[in-house]
Formats: structure tokens, sequence, C-alpha cells
């Protein structure tokens, strides 16, 4: 007897990619259109390697032969060797695709997708930007389309808004646009600018409140909201994209550092109030503020996404001496060798606080 679900062996679709994740310097927080996912205003983030941390995502697309019982798409997740749910996000997003290669809609497919994240997901690391990127390269491939970077870009805000600057090579602007055709562009290429950031992981958790639903609160409730969207942002797009044209981290850092703090501001006076920082966050902020006094001068800023974990970023001609600090601060007990500076900041540490893990990153390309 004949399987409902064989399949016919020429109606093979098979693809393979890894999306990176990016970090914000310039805060995408509140949806202009629920639905397309599009922003209330333009921002801006540095692509990072796939070195260490990156989700490769596999698919494979298969006709099911016609069974009467079997009219619809069968689509199958699983992340980390977990099954997971089917979002509805990921459902548009291969309707997207079946837009553009019509045969798909003239029988149901198998969609057999698998993804593997080398870092915590939902835990303020952008998990959702390499792994929606990835699922639209991966599909891209398998069906041989061969699209622009535009258009994937656009495709991937479908699945997580911040997805679409993951797609795009080293420095990218997502530009705000009130259609379907709103996607990131490259502002400059991972090689215009020696930056390195460094992720040091201070929470491993799912954080409570998602980011797709403290934006959603956050523009509901906050009266610092648009205030934020209608005269600080575009300010900070101006000053970063000044400070990237010229190099100049001194300013680049401070503008960095002042919209990390506004956008957590804006969590702050949202009701009930979201505190995506904890107290190892603290810590780490006072840690470069430190660090920067002493060198006198701006040698490394940090930014946190909707989460508690850390994104430092400085020149790499900085690199060793940043990595030294951090080193001997968070990782190393023994304070034998350390000098007053570093033995001052430690005192001041969490109380049974917890770094877990330090990542340094170049800039890097988009999803591949």
């Amino acid at each position: 007897m004949e399987n409902k679900n064989e399949i016919e062996n020429d109606e093979i679709y098979e693809g393979k990619s890894i999306g990176p994740i990016n970090i914000a310097l310039i805060k995408y927080w509140g949806k202009d259109d629920e639905k397309l996912i599009t922003p209330l205003n333009n921002s801006i983030s540095l692509t990072l390697d796939t070195k260490e941390f990156y989700t490769e995502t596999s698919i494979k697309i298969t006709k099911i032969k016609e069974p009467k019982e079997q009219k619809e798409d069968i689509i199958e997740l699983t992340i980390n060797n977990e099954k997971s749910k089917i979002t509805s996000r990921i459902k548009e997003i291969i309707n997207q695709f079946k837009l553009l290669k019509p045969e798909l809609n003239k029988n149901p497919y198998s969609y057999i997708i698998k993804s593997k994240n080398t870092f915590p997901i939902k835990s303020g690391c952008a998990s959702s930007a390499s792994s929606m990127s990835s699922l639209v390269i991966c599909i891209n491939k398998a069906l041989k389309l061969n699209l622009s970077k535009d258009k994937l870009s656009q495709i991937s805000r479908i699945g997580s808004g911040s997805a679409c600057r993951s797609i795009i090579n080293g420095i990218s602007e997502w530009i705000k646009e009130g259609n379907n055709n709103s996607h990131a562009i490259q502002l400059y290429d991972k090689d215009y600018w020696k930056l390195n950031v460094m992720l040091i992981i201070v929470n491993q958790n799912k954080k409570e409140i998602s980011s797709s639903d403290g934006m959603k609160l956050s523009k509901e409730t906050s009266e610092f909201f648009n205030y934020r969207i209608k005269f600080i942002v575009d300010k900070h797009i101006i000053e970063i994209k000044d400070s990237l044209k010229n190099k100049n981290f001194e300013k680049f850092g401070i503008v960095v550092m002042k919209e990390s703090n506004n956008f957590h501001a804006v969590c702050r006076d949202t009701f009930p109030t979201i505190n995506y920082l904890n107290l190892e966050s603290e810590f780490i902020i006072k840690c470069v503020e430190e660090i920067n006094k002493k060198e006198n001068k701006i040698i490394c800023a940090y930014t946190f996404d909707a989460g508690a974990n850390a994104f430092l970023i400085f020149e790499q001609e900085n690199r060793d001496l940043i990595n030294n600090y951090f080193e001997e601060i968070l990782f190393l007990d023994n304070d034998n060798n350390l000098n007053d500076f570093v033995k001052n900041i430690k005192s001041k540490k969490p109380v049974n606080g917890k770094f877990y893990k330090k990542v340094i990153f170049e800039l890097g390309d988009g999803a591949y």
C-alpha cells in the first residue's frame, strides 16, 4: 500500500545556511505595523562574524503525492534537536517563497527544518536575527531563486525585524518604510573600520518578556516612548553616521552608550516596568566607565539589547588591552598580581555574580 506522504524524487529541494547575530547601535523598539513588522524608526547595526556564535539551518522540501486527506503543507521544525512550535511568522516566510515559486502552490509539500544554535537562545543574544536570516537564505538556496540582498532582507524582516540586518555584511541600516518593502541596506563593508565586539554572557536563561511583547507594551504604556521616537533616535542616527564616516571612536562610543541607556530607560518607563538588565549588567557598565576614565579617553563602549548580556565595542588595536581588563576583572580569582585599579573594580562586583562566557567578534558577512 502506498504511503500517503510518499514523495516524488524529482520534487526534492534541499539547502543549508549559516546566520550571524547582529548588535544594534541604534535600537529598533516599536513597530509601525504589527503584521508587516515594519519599524517606527531606522536602526543601525554591526553584523558579527560566525567563528563561534551562529545559527545553522537545513531544510528539505518534498512534494507529497496527492492524498485526499492531506491537502495542506506539512511543516516540521527542530531547534537543537528538540521539536519546536511552528509560528505564524515561519509560515509567512514560507508563503512569501511560495509566491515567488508558484509550483509550490499546486500540491501540498513537506518542509522539514532543522536549526542549531551555538549560543543561548531568547536571552538577549540576537538569536531571532540569526535564526530567521539563516532560514531565509536556506530556503532561497534550496529553491535556487538567487534573490537579491534587498529581497532576502525584506523576507527576513517578516520572521524577525532585526533579522533583516543579519542579511547584510558589515554595518547596516534598516530603513523605515510603511510598506512591505522595508529592508536593510549596507552602510559600510566589514573591513571598513576594524571594530571588535566582546559579548559577555551573564544570563543564559530565556528572558521573562520577549522583545516582541516588550516593545508592544512600551508603545502602549511608556510616556517616554514617543519622545524617544520624535526627538532622540534621529539625532542619534545623525551622530552615529558622522562618527562612522570619520572613524571617530570617541563620538561613536558616546552615542552608542547613550542610545543603549535611552532604550533601557524606555523599558523602565514601561508599565508594568521592564528591566532587562541585572546586577552583572550594571557592574559591566561601571567597568567600562572606569576603564575609559583610567585611559583618559573612550576606548570601549557598551550596549545592551533586550537582555542582560553585554556587548562591548572597541577598535581592534585595543583588543588585547580590553580583553585583559575583563579577563582579570571577571574571570580571574587570584588577586595577588592585580594592580590597585583592577582590585578596586573587583571589590564592587555583585556577590555571587556570574559571568558565564566571553567571546570576541570581528565584523562579519551576512547570512550565507
